[in-house]
């Protein structure tokens, strides 16, 4: 049986916020708490989740951009959580990331081709002359002209723009790209345009994707497998089309309610959707027990003192509940 690329192991990390030189009056951020995965060769793992529930941070400490504060990292078997950054070099051309924001991304100040040059100048040894043919490659390979290589990103649309992130991404033939919000930031038509890009590309790299993002009718249409995040932890997984069908835990349940449904005629069936109490809470100091009990509809006794697990449920599938929907089927 062959091993999964990526493996997560109780993941944490935590931000420390206020005085940098004393201790009194510094509070701690619990951004990611304690969140196991696995993501498979050649699949898509979407994430999704409220805003500020931890998802890019989750992505970022994937790819080691942050350190981790506690956990185990293993990308395809080799533990790179407490790898040095001069020990992680060799590594980096395997993980890339697209980030949310294309123009926040591009140094302005830098003609796009030497951007997406710049990774091949820094990984590779090929020549210069190399480089300018694998770049003109890269842009026909996401949508975009040999003849754009010299503009600068402020010469391109919003859409263009992630072409070019993209391009940068994939330039050293990496296995795992982990996809930041990739096209919230962009028009609907075109948001459609980059997910069908990431969805050839896919297919002719043999890429691995984590699709990070709040819109849950595109994650379900890239995503093999979702993952639910609330307040820094993972509270369901499974196949897209199950967990999207038949939801197990309530917070699961909400989130799915509130995708829209296109009815074909005025007697069509609705969704009954599902409105939470309060607001999420801070996660400067996250509640005890189950995390979403101060919101969750169906919360018990024991839902405020015991933490639930992440368990089986059904085939494929784990949630964190100590009340969970019954198995479907």
């Amino acid at each position: 049986m062959n091993k999964p690329l990526l493996e997560v192991r109780g993941l944490s990390k935590r931000f420390a916020i206020g005085s940098r030189f004393s201790s009194e009056g510094r509070r701690i951020v619990h951004a990611v708490d304690n969140v196991s995965l696995t993501v498979e060769h050649g699949e898509t793992l979407g994430l999704v989740g409220e805003s500020g529930c931890g998802k890019s941070t989750l992505g970022r400490s994937i790819v080691r951009l942050y350190d981790l504060t506690g956990g185990q990292l293993l990308f395809d078997g080799q533990d790179i959580g407490t790898r040095s950054l001069k020990a992680l070099r060799p590594l980096r051309p395997r993980m890339q990331m697209v980030f949310q924001d294309p123009s926040a991304s591009l140094n302005p100040r830098r003609r796009v081709g030497d951007l997406v040059a710049e990774p091949l100048r820094l990984h590779s040894r090929m020549s210069r002359a190399e480089i300018r043919t694998r770049v003109a490659e890269l842009f026909k390979l996401v949508g975009l002209l040999p003849d754009q290589i010299e503009r600068y990103p402020h010469e391109f649309s919003g859409g263009q723009r992630q072409r070019v992130g993209i391009a940068r991404a994939i330039a050293l033939n990496p296995d795992l790209v982990v996809l930041d919000e990739p096209v919230s930031a962009l028009d609907v038509s075109v948001q459609a345009q980059i997910v069908n890009l990431l969805a050839d590309l896919q297919e002719k790299l043999g890429l691995t994707y984590i699709f990070i993002a709040h819109d849950l009718s595109v994650v379900r249409q890239v995503s093999s497998r979702i993952a639910v995040m609330y307040l820094g932890s993972i509270v369901e997984e499974g196949p897209a089309e199950a967990l999207m069908a038949a939801p197990a835990h309530p917070y699961s349940q909400a989130l799915i309610s509130a995708v829209p449904v296109v009815t074909t005629d005025a007697g069509g069936a609705r969704r009954q959707r599902i409105l939470l109490a309060g607001d999420v809470p801070s996660p400067l100091a996250p509640p005890s027990g189950c995390r979403f009990h101060p919101r969750c509809p169906v919360a018990q006794d024991r839902c405020r003192t015991d933490r639930p697990e992440l368990r089986p449920h059904g085939p494929g599938r784990r949630v964190a509940c100590h009340f969970p929907v019954t198995e479907p089927g």
